[in-house]
């Protein structure tokens, strides 16, 4: 078995859990009882007091008498389990140690022994409980690819080792120089292998029609380059013909203007789209005939057929503001429901990919550049054309340890003339003006020979959707007369026009650099965007559950990928998995790097999304949160495995909000009451019994998760 040494490097002996508690069971045969509580003492320790057993006879039949009828059968009985498990847990020597005491989990049926599973691999197990060995094993274990200078982002082990230290300083792997709080470390511990929640997929094979390019060498990822779309809809990206969106607009001409006409200045809007997702805009003529091709002036595509990566068809925000969005899509971690951009001044409980990136260039040293890439240095970058001090968004920015960012103030200052620039909203300028600085960074990483991580914020397409003086307005819903209301949404539609030109530019100099065939592009919506025409009594996101606010595109493009169209009630959190995933398995990682992915990649707790989805296991569902702007008043719920939705009022200043997003998938007809057991018994009415059931499990989940973010983000409520 291998000890926490640093001499130890074996992958195949690095997590020899079994072996381990084989050892102090005395279990040969593989079969293993995790659940193991301390040794009972004989004498006055095994005596309860007569008065407390009363007790908790009393108790016991006050809930089952008043127990309220299906379908909160379920909780209430779960809620004496819970509460004798904690008065039969032991204690631990550390008072601070989290336990689920702390935080109840509501089905603990779910989390039985009987569900528990045994580690594999780099797999640590699933074992939920104050009383599980495995979880105890992670929590105390000391990664051996971990430096005695960890880089920020991995602060959470340090505290097993370094308990006497007040503060611990972390490697330059930043250049942040941030410091680890030892208090709050134990506390803020994300353990999967303790998690209820936590479904992987790794035991999944990779998807069939990519397997034999990974296999083959054809695919490598030297640099990566994540954008997120501000505002951006799933609909819209692209848009594509018949679809509901599309019948939106022709609407408002109905009577007015050729079909035809409409549709061949539709097809126009959103090309480059078509091309990145693979998912044709599909525009005929009203007598069945194709629509003339678009052409693309600012992007030659030249993938073959067939190729270009992985679509994501279902996939949400984590929330429907813009910076925990961030967090969730950098960091892989959900963001907490809490009033603006709290995490940023928390660290984040999970490594950020820029973090990981550091630690593997903190592994390889002093060395000279390598022409072997997997060798290479990264260098790191994080460019937006608006201001980053809104909301400390440049305080989390440093926290991920970016070495080079580029934001609304560092574009005046290198700006030979400030009257070059043109401010077209309250928070800075158009994309385009990025364009020079993105050159610079490519060929800064190829003259330096090192790996690019390149992340990108975009902002015309976020309201007020103002466009450069040179960018012509296009009517692309009808916006006379009675129609006026539509104003709005247009101008919207022309920041997504003006949006996909630029990603277009931006693909082009990946072509004429020469460094298209080994990028791993990553696109994602940061949330939607809610307009009159989906929901008459509130536009935008704040306060506003509507889906359409977290309907996103996500996209994983390299012209060397199959094509794949994933459907998958999946969110952002799994963009960083699925990085690492794609990193592993292309062979675009040195070994030791290839260990630490392999490693972290079982740690987080979205899946992978070039393996099958899995919507629920071992009776557990796949649970999608989505925290609505403004963080603290309202919650959205989703399951994979059901086509239900849930907007809970957390500040219960609204409606509870139930929609059946199969049968009614714009949200046109929710169910809204002013109470949840009211809401679950019209539910029952209406969608029938297994939709009821589906509430209550939704709600109570939520509540649980929402405690839990706050525990692992630190955050101390002010009230």
């Amino acid at each position: 078995m291998c000890k926490r040494s640093r001499g130890c490097r074996s992958v195949e002996d690095a997590y020899d859990y079994q072996s381990f508690i084989n050892s102090q069971t005395g279990n040969s045969h593989g079969k293993v009882y995790l659940d193991l509580p301390p040794q009972a003492n004989t004498g006055s320790s095994r005596r309860y007091p007569k008065i407390l057993a009363l007790a908790i006879f009393l108790y016991l039949a006050l809930t089952a008498i008043l127990r309220p009828s299906s379908p909160y059968s379920q909780m209430s009985t779960s809620l004496p389990i819970t509460m004798l498990q904690m008065i039969g847990s032991h204690s631990d020597s550390q008072a601070n140690r989290y336990t689920f005491s702390r935080n109840p989990w509501p089905f603990p049926q779910l989390i039985h022994t009987t569900n528990w599973e045994k580690p594999k691999g780099y797999f640590k197990g699933w074992a939920p409980g104050d009383n599980s060995i495995l979880a105890q094993m992670y929590r105390d274990r000391l990664p051996t690819w971990l430096p005695e200078a960890p880089p920020a982002g991995f602060c959470k082990w340090l505290s097993s080792n370094h308990s006497n230290q007040a503060d611990r300083e972390v490697g330059d792997g930043g250049g942040t120089g941030r410091v680890c709080h030892e208090t709050k470390v134990d506390g803020m511990f994300y353990n999967p292998v303790n998690d209820p929640l936590r479904i992987t997929n790794q035991d999944e094979g990779i998807l069939d029609i990519l397997s034999d390019s990974f296999r083959n060498g054809t695919v490598k990822i030297k640099h990566i380059a994540l954008i997120m779309l501000e505002s951006t809809r799933e609909e819209l990206f692209p848009l594509q013909q018949g679809s509901d969106i599309h019948n939106i607009i022709l609407e408002s001409y109905k009577g007015r203007k050729d079909g035809d006409g409409v549709n061949a200045l539709l097809s126009q809007l959103t090309p480059v789209a078509e091309k990145i997702t693979g998912k044709s805009g599909c525009w005929k003529k009203t007598n069945g005939s194709d629509l003339g091709k678009v052409p693309i002036p600012e992007w030659n595509d030249t993938t073959l057929n067939g190729y270009g990566g992985i679509n994501v068809i279902g996939g949400s925000a984590a929330a429907s503001l813009s910076f925990k969005s961030l967090a969730a899509t950098h960091c892989g971690v959900w963001p907490m429901p809490v009033d603006s951009f709290q995490e940023s001044e928390a660290q984040s409980y999970q490594p950020c990919i820029s973090q990981i990136l550091h630690l593997f260039n903190q592994n390889k040293g002093a060395k000279t550049a390598s022409n072997d890439f997997v060798e290479q240095e990264w260098l790191t970058a994080f460019f937006q054309s608006i201001t980053d001090k809104y909301d400390r968004q440049d305080i989390f920015n440093n926290e991920m340890g970016f070495k080079e960012i580029v934001a609304k103030d560092v574009l005046e200052q290198r700006a030979k003339a400030r009257s070059g620039l043109e401010e077209i909203n309250y928070f800075g300028y158009p994309e385009t003006t990025l364009k020079t600085h993105v050159r610079e960074l490519i060929e800064k990483v190829q003259r330096e020979k090192k790996r690019m991580f390149f992340s990108h914020l975009t902002s015309t397409t976020h309201h007020p959707w103002g466009l450069p003086r040179d960018s012509k307005k296009i009517e692309y819903v009808n916006t006379q007369g009675k129609m006026g209301w539509h104003r709005g949404f247009n101008s919207y539609l022309n920041t997504v026009r003006f949006q996909d030109a630029w990603l277009g530019e931006l693909l082009q100099l990946f072509e004429l650099h020469g460094i298209a065939n080994e990028t791993l592009v990553v696109l994602v919506g940061d949330h939607g965007q809610a307009f009159k025409e989906d929901i008459t009594t509130r536009t935008g996101t704040y306060k506003n559950g509507h889906v359409s606010n977290f309907r996103v595109p996500i996209t994983f493009r390299h012209p060397h990928i199959p094509r794949v169209q994933y459907e998958a009630n999946a969110t952002s959190i799994s963009i960083l998995p699925t990085i690492l995933d794609l990193l592993i398995n292309t062979g675009s990682l040195n070994r030791k790097d290839m260990t630490i992915a392999s490693d972290l990649l079982h740690d987080y707790e979205g899946q992978s999304l070039i393996r099958p989805y899995k919507s629920s296991r071992n009776g557990h569902r796949a649970w999608n949160f989505g925290v609505i702007n403004s963080g603290a008043s309202m919650l959205s719920v989703t399951s994979a495995d059901a086509p239900w939705r849930l907007v809970i009022p957390l500040d219960r200043a609204s409606q509870w909000r139930f929609t059946d997003l199969k049968n009614d998938p714009l949200e046109l007809e929710p169910l809204e009451r002013w109470s949840m057991e009211q809401l679950v018994g019209d539910a029952r009415n209406i969608y029938g019994e297994e939709a009821s059931q589906w509430l209550v499990q939704a709600d109570a989940v939520a509540q649980w998760w929402a405690s839990e973010r706050k525990r692992l983000w630190g955050y101390k409520t002010t009230k």
